[in-house]
């Protein structure tokens, strides 16, 4: 119950700042694909990268180069490990192994421009949560963790605007933290996202 209420009052925090920010004069939306690739422990688990990945995220300004706003994502790592043999205390278990890992972030943003004009570069910095659901599956058998880890990540990116319109091309790249729980272990990897940006 207590997860539960601290993840509404996150999301509740992440559209007021973002409305309130918007209402200063403008700001962006961005629509993005996003690619991950493990790193770190989230490697050992999962070393494929995934190209299952979708984010939107809305920045408003609160300076002519200063935005702020919130991003909700979501994000799929999966392994065929093939057939294995896993050793237990009092079990042996053969079969095909399948690693998922499933993850939403919900994070607060801020980010600062580098320039005007045909291009825009940034960089960034999102801090909130990442729900992470993390299964080995071997058969009939699967052993599963689910929680909620605070989380960081930088970021650089530019936006190309198309023309003079208000839409553009957006690609980005993130590091992407989730610290360690009680119960589960802290997860890493790199993001490349690529999309649509309106611009407002």
């Amino acid at each position: 119950m207590m997860k539960k209420r601290n993840i509404f009052l996150t999301a509740i925090l992440v559209i007021t700042i973002s409305i309130s920010s918007f209402a200063q004069g403008g700001g962006i939306w961005n629509f993005n694909w996003d690619i991950g690739f493990p790193i770190g422990s989230t490697s050992d688990f999962i070393s494929k990268p995934s190209l299952r990945g979708f984010a939107i995220e809305g920045r408003g300004y609160v300076t002519d180069r200063l935005l702020v706003g919130g991003r909700g994502a979501w994000n799929t790592f999966y392994e065929d490990k093939g057939w294995v043999t896993e050793h237990y205390e009092n079990a042996t278990i053969h079969g095909y192994l399948k690693s998922y890992m499933n993850v939403v972030p919900l994070m607060i943003t801020a980010h600062y421009e580098l320039g005007y004009g045909s291009v825009l570069p940034y960089f960034g910095f999102g801090v909130g949560t990442y729900f992470i659901e993390a299964r080995n599956s071997m058969s009939i058998y699967y052993v599963e963790d689910k929680a909620w880890h605070f989380g960081v990540y930088p970021e650089v990116g530019v936006v190309v605007p198309f023309g003079s319109g208000n839409t553009g091309l957006n690609i980005n790249a993130k590091y992407n933290y989730s610290a360690k729980t009680k119960d589960t272990d802290a997860q890493s990897w790199i993001s490349l996202g690529v999309g649509l940006s309106y611009i407002f």
